[in-house]
């Protein structure tokens, strides 16, 4: 065998797995390989967006009922451009205020749009708020948040029933009762 074709390290033949370790820092050096190649892949995390952004209500939901809703954002950076909008669904009115600003934005400077709304029906739907920053390149980036409003189907009956009897050693007691 030529001693060309022999591993440096090893002093196997080239193309052959195994690995014998000559001292303590080669076997140091394997080890940390192995224990690398065996952590797994890296998950990276989305970026987000430069912009705090919240919103929420003022006050409590109901039908007929006049409520505030503001959208709050503060850039993390300057932008030329920065917009906010509230949308809202179908089955809720306008009452007051406006659902679209737009300026430019300061980085640290807040800013809130208020809106005063009016839910027409039980329905359950979501209002979206949504801060955009622009920026000279013509690159955009924002955030959106989302808030359920709290109604149901309010015309559908409930099922109420009475607290179960139960015995003297607080064992539930079964009824069966023939229908009238």
């Amino acid at each position: 065998m030529d001693v060309n074709s022999l591993c440096p390290w090893c002093a196997n033949p080239r193309g052959v797995s195994l690995v014998r370790p000559r001292g303590r820092a080669t076997a140091v050096v394997v080890g940390l390989f192995i224990v690398l190649a065996c952590v797994g892949p890296v998950r990276a995390t989305m970026p987000s967006a430069p912009v705090d952004v919240s919103l929420e209500f003022g006050g409590t939901v109901a039908v007929g009922t006049d409520v505030t809703v503001t959208l709050q954002a503060r850039p993390l950076v300057d932008a030329a451009r920065f917009s906010l909008s509230i949308t809202l669904p179908d089955g809720v009115e306008l009452v007051a205020g406006e659902t679209r600003w737009e300026g430019s934005a300061r980085s640290g400077e807040r800013r809130a749009l208020t809106v005063t709304i009016r839910p027409q029906a039980a329905e359950p739907s979501v209002i979206q708020g949504t801060a955009v920053l622009g920026f000279p390149d013509g690159t955009t980036l924002g955030d959106a948040r989302s808030l359920a409003l709290p109604l149901g189907d309010r015309s559908k009956p409930t099922l109420s029933l009475p607290p179960p009897k139960k015995t003297k050693t607080g064992e539930p007691v079964i009824e069966y009762r023939d229908a009238p």
